[in-house]
């Protein structure tokens, strides 16, 4: 629902945007082996500090998921989430593994920088070329490769393991091993030149985190162009809505909406998922709303419009560039505080790792590694501003269908076919939650009708364009 920005944080089940299977190129911190605390600087204690957050959290995890917090009952069944045992234990685990994913990748990082595997990659790239652009590119290749080899383990369990063992998918092994494969090359193809241009950006410039930061502005807004004409259909196959009947509903919504000439695609995820979503992606010309098939088969046509609805509220409000500025906001303070620790790191280790100076391709695993944990420790602030917007498209769908049953009813189909939870604890909410838990937002879409006051809209205005 949001936009093509990679998201720090993962929503329970989503009316909204779409992350890629492929798994985050990184996040990050842990380093230091044999030391004693006090002996570290100012960075490490940083990194230290986040890496012993990511444990903390994921005991509160693990003892607060054991609780499940109180459930409103509702008075007519159809808009009550059956929450089964298994459900809590899908929810409780996907939890913890957002937790201990995040250190492992951290750890991941620390074993490519200190056992000099980093170092060797990119003597083994020098001894190709000489032109430092096209060592960097070279081993940025390399890296990727190492790490998602590290990172495999987990993502197994992860991803293909844990949905098999709760009946949320039919995917085959050598279909989920060849996706992971692709999201692998279009790492690398995307990596290796925009990891080269950022690495000889540190180099020549002595504010290097500026002209990064600058630099992310035309990288975000091309790759939210692209995405859905030539990334997306790399992992699957896009057709216009096939059902004539409720395509002129959904024109006939968007219109009234305030959008004409939507486009409205279907996806067959089925091939990946049985789980449901939409959601908006693009902007300008390839700006569109997909639904997946697993939507499509098991909605009503109401229940679609109201999606829908929320969908178009994405549109019509301009989520996607009013969370294209918040992002490139947060971002100034995970630059800023890169530059500020990457260098005295470097200064008082570099040589142990083998890093000869500042933009070494060899020290991309300790630049991504204090990114990562920046970013870490945003991820309530970006979950938040998710949230909000998330709120505001459920209003706008209410206000311009009027659907609030179906709207609820889609909310419990979802909960249900995606075995998640719809009341967590307030803590895994505040930290990762990108949208309302369904258990808010089942009698919200049940309450609000402000038509009935003689109340006006809050969030569509009939007639605006």
């Amino acid at each position: 629902d949001s936009p093509v920005i990679p998201s720090v944080s993962e929503g329970p089940v989503r009316v909204g945007r779409e992350t890629r299977a492929c798994r985050p190129a990184h996040p990050g911190p842990s380093l230091t082996l044999g030391m004693t605390f006090p002996m570290y600087p100012a960075a490490m204690r940083t990194l230290l500090i986040a890496l012993a957050a990511v444990a903390l959290t994921t005991v509160v995890v693990v003892s607060l998921s054991a609780q499940p917090a109180a459930e409103k009952k509702s008075d007519d069944q159809r808009f009550e989430v059956q929450v089964t045992d298994e459900m809590r234990r899908h929810s409780r685990l996907r939890d913890v593994l957002y937790f201990v994913g995040t250190g492992w990748t951290f750890g991941v990082l620390a074993i490519v920088l200190v056992t000099g595997l980093s170092r060797r990659m990119r003597d083994a790239a020098a001894r190709i070329t000489k032109k430092p652009f096209v060592i960097a590119m070279i081993y940025i290749a390399l890296f990727t490769i190492a790490t998602a080899i590290l990172e495999l383990p987990l993502a197994y369990y992860s991803d293909f393991v844990v949905p098999h063992q709760f009946d949320l998918t039919e995917q085959t092994f050598g279909s989920w091993f060849g996706d992971m494969l692709k999201g692998l090359g279009v790492n690398i193809v995307i990596g290796a030149v925009v990891g080269a241009l950022a690495l000889l950006a540190i180099r020549r410039m002595q504010r290097w985190w500026i002209a990064l930061w600058l630099g992310t502005v035309p990288l975000i807004v091309l790759m939210v162009v692209i995405q859905p004409i030539l990334l997306d259909p790399i992992f699957n196959k896009f057709e216009p809505l096939q059902d004539a009947v409720l395509r002129q509903k959904l024109l006939d919504l968007a219109s009234r909406a305030g959008i004409e000439g939507g486009r409205v695609y279907q996806v067959n995820k089925s091939k990946q998922t049985k789980t449901m979503n939409a959601y908006v992606t693009g902007v300008g010309p390839t700006n569109r709303i997909v639904m997946w098939d697993t939507l499509l088969a098991k909605m009503t046509h109401d229940e679609v419009l109201a999606v829908m609805g929320h969908e178009m509220g994405h549109y019509v409000m301009k989520h996607i560039w009013k969370t294209l500025g918040f992002l490139l906001i947060v971002s100034i303070f995970v630059f800023y505080f890169s530059y500020r620790l990457y260098e005295p790191g470097l200064k008082r280790w570099g040589s142990r790792w083998g890093v000869t100076e500042r933009g070494d391709p060899a020290s991309l695993p300790w630049l991504l590694l204090i990114a990562s944990a920046i970013g870490f420790l945003l991820s309530p602030v970006i979950s938040g501003y998710s949230r909000s917007n998330e709120h505001k498209s459920d209003m706008f769908s209410l206000e311009v269908t009027h659907l609030n049953e179906p709207f609820a009813t889609a909310f419990v189909k979802m909960a249900e076919d995606s075995r998640r939870d719809p009341s967590p604890h307030p803590f895994i909410k505040f930290w990762r939650y990108t949208h309302p838990p369904i258990s808010e937002r089942i009698p919200f879409a049940l309450q609000y009708k402000p038509w009935e006051k003689g109340e006006p809209n809050q969030m569509w205005k009939e007639g605006e364009r």
